[in-house]
């Protein structure tokens, strides 16, 4: 029963998600200013991110199938509204709002799914970010593929299925945050946070130094290949790969913490991927698809292997804040993080035999190597069971 409530709740996750990549396709669609779309990605980013935590402690308290169903509702109708319109001031609001229904929506989920049980919950976890994540992937060519049939000006028409979704979960389905747990306090969580301050700091900043580098992969691998002289069906596909890649390297991983310690694995992810990314820059700048892609999902595959990893070690230091403490470290820390496609921007251009935001990105992946170095810090007791989950 508990393997269903999972993968339905990573179905909804799929869902949800499959709308968080249409703006980066669609400032290539419509010949919006790079440096206006990153603006717009940055500001929003920050604005719906910084509400996770919040959200994260309202749905410790609240619990229930509400954050679940306005996540979906606001996220679905507000990003498919994109193809309405080619003002930024517009851009700006459905894009803000579609973020702030995924800062509702994430922290609930990830307490519902880290909650099948402490043995399982690497592999629960890993589940519902992988089924997110490969809706995050497919969303860039679904939406330039409808678009591209029916037009832009119907992309409204895109939320349909997960609003039908959003009712029939509400209606029907018994999947919530439980109530059994006595409300945490304000009191109490201020003193939980400032007891484990340094380990949630350090998963914390490694979060934001990896986040900040898939960010900018997200926001401009579509712009990049386009500037490598590639057409709409393969730079509509580039981030489906990295995204794709980058699920199964979630998912692995999930199963792997019971032969690899977490510590040890998050370590590698974020130093493995970078040989793996300099050889895709270089077949990209050659024009070579196949090779182009193969290195591109190896570095994905890689690099999101320690996501799930660093939320659930998370997760192991408060038990009984688990919403809140996936809202600082899946939202907080992607809010933080939100300077990645502005610094992105700032820097293309910097290496000219590379190309404008193939410089950019290689600036920004100089991050995870960072986050590789403050992961060497994190407790040791948070390769298991640790004490802090009395």
């Amino acid at each position: 029963m508990e393997k269903k409530k999972v993968l339905f709740l990573g179905i909804m996750h799929f869902f949800l998600d499959s709308y968080m990549g249409f703006f980066p396709v669609y400032l290539v669609i419509a010949r919006l200013d790079p440096t206006k779309a990153a603006l717009i990605i940055t500001a929003t980013s920050f604005a719906g991110n910084i509400m996770q935590p919040f959200m994260g402690y309202t749905a410790d308290r609240i619990r229930g199938k509400l954050p679940l169903f306005l996540g979906m509702i606001i996220t679905s109708i507000s990003m498919s509204m994109l193809g309405l319109s080619v003002h930024y001031t517009a851009l700006f609001f459905f894009v803000l709002f579609g973020r702030l229904g995924s800062s509702i929506f994430h922290p609930a989920g990830a307490h519902i799914s880290s909650a099948v049980g402490a043995a399982k919950r690497d592999a629960s976890f890993a589940i519902f970010i992988t089924i997110g994540t490969i809706g995050f992937a497919v969303s860039q060519p679904l939406f330039s593929a409808f678009t591209h049939r029916f037009g832009t000006a119907r992309s409204f028409i895109l939320a349909i299925p997960t609003v039908l979704l959003a009712f029939s979960y509400l209606l029907f389905s018994n999947i919530k945050i439980n109530s059994q747990e006595e409300n945490l306090p304000f009191k109490k969580l201020k003193q939980l946070l400032f007891r484990h301050f340094r380990p949630i700091l350090l998963l914390f900043l490694t979060m934001v130094f990896r986040t900040a580098f898939i960010y900018c992969m997200n926001s401009f691998l579509a712009k990049t290949f386009e500037e490598w002289g590639f057409r709409r069906h393969i730079y509509s596909s580039a981030s489906t790969v990295f995204m794709l890649s980058g699920a199964g390297g979630i998912l692995a991983a999930g199963f792997m913490v019971t032969h690899v310690k977490p510590r040890r694995l998050l370590f590698l992810s974020l130093t493995g991927f970078f040989p793996f990314f300099l050889l895709f820059i270089y077949f990209g700048n050659l024009g070579k698809v196949l090779l182009t892609f193969a290195f591109l999902a190896l570095s994905g595959f890689i690099l999101h292997a320690g996501h799930g990893t660093n939320i659930v070690m998370g997760h192991r230091i408060a038990p009984e804040m688990v919403s809140t403490i996936s809202g600082i470290l899946m939202g907080f820390a992607w809010a933080a993080a939100s300077f990645g496609p502005i610094l992105c921007v700032l820097t293309s251009g910097i290496f000219p035999k590379i190309g404008n935001l193939t410089s950019g990105l290689l600036i920004l992946s100089i991050f995870p190597l960072v986050a590789s170095v403050l992961s060497l810090y994190i407790s040791k007791e948070l390769d298991g069971q640790s004490v802090y989950c009395k």
